[in-house]
């Protein structure tokens, strides 16, 4: 097999005849042996390819994106040996495939690898080293996590946080070296006034003086070199950790379950957000630079030490004294802090609200009404930053004049000291102190913000982690059932309850579809139609009884897989900026021109596309203001279609058209409707009666399920609603009500 393998011409063979696969394929394998599960059509779709078939370049950009480190080698065999704990890796074949590296040995008898073959991956292949080398390229590429599924799935804290900051050993190590000689280099301003004082001066020597100066600007500039070097590799490490959050966060939220979206304000879910730059800057900027100006105090103190013990121990306890009073401040500027954070959220979460509803604020005239709310928001707001701006104005007020006395009080003690014992003293000794004095200051100084500021971090992280930290809505693991949908749907003792509702939004539902029929609910507005599709999707999986698809209980199904197997069109869609192309085909970005205008063309959208400009790549404004509320629809139909789903769930798709539009649609319907299941909700009950069945739900429960004309003759709910909205046929309905009136009997 092996032969085969290594020896087939990519012109005319396959992955899929099992003789190894492609780059992306092989991949896919390698990065399961590591423990993570990939899937070929969901990195296809994700990343927009055309197929996958990808170059080594394009291979090593895309492993970035799911979490390796990847590097393209060239080796040879004595290299490959020593790769063991880089193993598995991709390695490239001469015919244009891939295959797998799972081992390498030498022993004195024989010297071979085991590979697996994408197409065959539970078979691995044991080849000779002679054989391997002939069809290899000797290029290689090498998969290694960039952290474990432990760490990804460790919980959002301060200390992970940390450990993002701190997993760039190379950087840390190489902005704290900078930092150890800066410190050193801190020394030479001292020791030049020092000098020039006790040496120059008092001895008025010139050729010191210019050794001194020249001594002092190489000095100078070696200093400014590395205070860029540091600022460079900082800004480096402040990237990448912002990167590493931003994409860890977004991602999270994606992965929330729906009913933290319903529930929690947009304003407030951005505001916890936004909360990452403090943490990233805390880290990055104060702690970093705090910690590493720090380094000057091992420097400096025992320089200190030496000029004069006691003057120090007074340096010392002053500093001890700045930091206690910040410490007792603390719990109440962490008051304020919170309070403040807390009112400018609500302010933002109002002014989202407002920008999002600016048509209904705008029909309604509820300018004065918004104004006013909004002054009394931004009124609290600024009130409460003005109560911490005081509190923390309160903490700067009383450290200045202890910082002042560390600076000056030391000096005027030394110069008092020394009058006062009649003792010789050296201005350069005096200066030196002084300046050691003001240089420790920073870094004390930066202490006491850094408390300061790792409380409102720690707030912040607590915010961003009550979000980071809520559980993964379920199926989301990458292991469910990934087969092909067919079309069958059973309900089996459903019942669901709302977070915070008092009663059960569905209550013992209990039905089938049958793979190709179409269905349509009917109800009452609040009876459980919409709640049906939501759970179906598994847009809320918290239900108890049973919903299968094909014999297959829902929650068996990766959560992905089953909502890209179904086509969901609502009342009011969302379509995102870009052209009409990119909106039809977000959902199958490889789809050609045809199944885009195919889609359209199904959906009613095409004889209004062919009329714009531009046509299929007409722009799409935000709000999709340029489009009127059938176009958007059709478009949203078009969508679903586009690929081509075994389930179609058209949620009031139709109920806010124009008649004229709602006519379009429903001439298609039929075509929409073949060789698919679909589940059609509406309250227009002549949108229903193509339907097979037709299920009239009532407060949750199954009131009833038949055809339309078994509805017509057995249902009130049915047929009363039917009469109010064809008021025109009224001739059968006393000899409809004369018979439930004699079945009643």
């Amino acid at each position: 097999m092996m032969s085969e393998v290594l020896d087939r011409d990519q012109s005319n063979a396959g992955p899929a005849d099992g003789r190894g696969g492609s780059l992306m394929q092989s991949f896919i394998l390698a990065a399961r042996q590591i423990g993570v599960h990939l899937d070929a059509g969901d990195i296809i779709r994700d990343h927009a390819l055309a197929s996958d078939d990808l170059s080594p370049a394009d291979l090593v950009s895309l492993a970035g994106k799911y979490g390796f480190r990847a590097k393209s080698l060239k080796l040879d065999w004595a290299r490959v040996l020593k790769l063991r704990e880089a193993l598995p890796a991709v390695v490239l074949l001469k015919n244009g495939y891939s295959l797998v590296l799972m081992s390498a040995r030498e022993t004195p008898g024989a010297s071979e690898v085991v590979l697996k073959d994408p197409s065959v991956p539970d078979a691995p292949i044991l080849v000779d080293r002679f054989q391997f080398e002939e069809a290899w390229t000797g290029e290689v590429i090498l998969l290694q996590q960039r952290y474990s599924a432990e760490q990804a799935e460790r919980p959002f804290s301060f200390g992970y946080v940390a450990s993002l900051v701190f997993r760039e050993k190379a950087i840390v190590r190489e902005v704290a070296i900078a930092a150890i000689f800066l410190s050193f280099l801190a020394l030479a301003p001292m020791l030049f006034i020092r000098l020039l004082l006790d040496r120059v001066l008092h001895h008025h020597s010139l050729s010191t003086f210019t050794a001194l100066c020249i001594g002092m600007v190489v000095l100078t500039l070696f200093e400014m070199v590395l205070l860029a070097v540091r600022k460079t590799l900082i800004l480096h490490l402040s990237a990448k950790v912002d990167a590493q959050l931003s994409l860890r966060i977004f991602h999270k939220v994606l992965r929330l379950p729906m009913d933290v979206f319903e529930r929690t304000p947009v304003g407030i879910i951005i505001r916890d957000i936004s909360e990452v730059w403090k943490i990233r800057t805390f880290l990055t900027g104060t702690l970093l630079g705090t910690v590493l100006d720090s380094f000057t105090l091992f420097v400096f103190l025992p320089v200190m030490f030496f000029i004069d013990f006691w003057l120090t121990v007074v340096v010392i306890g002053v500093a001890m004294l700045i930091m206690l009073w910040i410490a007792v401040m603390l719990p109440v500027f962490r008051t304020r802090s919170m309070a403040a954070m807390k009112a400018e959220g609500d302010r933002g979460a109002f002014l989202v609200e407002t920008l999002q509803g600016m048509r209904t604020v705008k029909t309604l005239s509820l300018d004065a009404r918004q104004r006013r709310r909004w002054d009394q928001l931004v009124a609290y707001a600024a009130r409460t930053r003005l109560q911490e701006g005081l509190v923390g104005n309160l903490i700067e007020t009383v450290v200045i004049p202890l910082e002042r006395f560390m600076q000056y009080g030391t000096i005027a003690i030394a110069i008092y000291l020394a009058v006062a014992g009649g003792d010789a003293v050296q201005a350069g000794s005096v200066m030196a102190f002084y300046i050691l004095v003001s240089r420790v200051c920073a870094p004390l100084r930066g202490l006491g913000s850094l408390l300061q500021q790792y409380d409102q971090t720690k707030s912040a992280v607590a915010i961003v982690g009550a979000l980071m930290n809520r559980p993964d809505e379920e199926g989301r693991s990458g292991h469910g059932v990934r087969a092909p949908l067919k079309g069958e749907i059973e309900f089996s003792d459903v019942r669901f309850r709302y977070p915070g509702a008092v009663s059960n939004a569905l209550d013992d539902v209990t039905f089938s579809i049958n793979q190709g029929q179409t269905l349509g609910i009917m109800g009452r507005s609040g009876s459980g139609k919409t709640t049906l599709t939501r759970v179906l999707q598994r847009l809320h999986s918290d239900f108890e009884g049973l919903i299968k698809i094909d014999g297959v209980d829902i929650r068996e199904y990766e959560v992905d897989h089953l909502r890209r197997s179904l086509g969901v069109v609502l009342q009011d869609n969302f379509l995102f900026g870009g052209t009409i192309r990119e909106n039809i085909a977000i959902t199958k970005p490889d789809a050609t021109y045809e199944e885009v205008v195919t889609a359209a063309r199904l959906a009613g959208a095409e004889e209004f596309i062919d009329r714009l400009p531009r046509s299929y790549e007409t722009m799409i404004y935000e709000g999709s203001s340029n489009l009127s509320g059938g176009q958007r629809q059709r478009l949203a139909i078009a969508r679903a279609l586009i690929t081509n789903p075994r389930i179609l769930i058209l949620d009031e798709a139709t109920s806010a058209l124009d008649p004229e539009s709602e006519a379009i649609i429903n001439a298609n319907l039929a075509k929409i409707c073949q060789g698919r299941t679909v589940i059609v909700i509406s309250h227009r009950l002549a949108s229903l009666t193509r339907s097979d069945r037709i299920l009239v739900m009532e407060k949750g429960a199954v009131n009833d399920m038949g055809t339309h004309e078994e509805l017509l003759a057995r249902s009130e709910i049915y047929s009363d609603l039917w009469y109010q909205q064809n008021g025109h046929i009224t001739q059968s309905e006393p000899n409809l009500r004369l018979l439930r009136g004699r079945d009643a009997a």
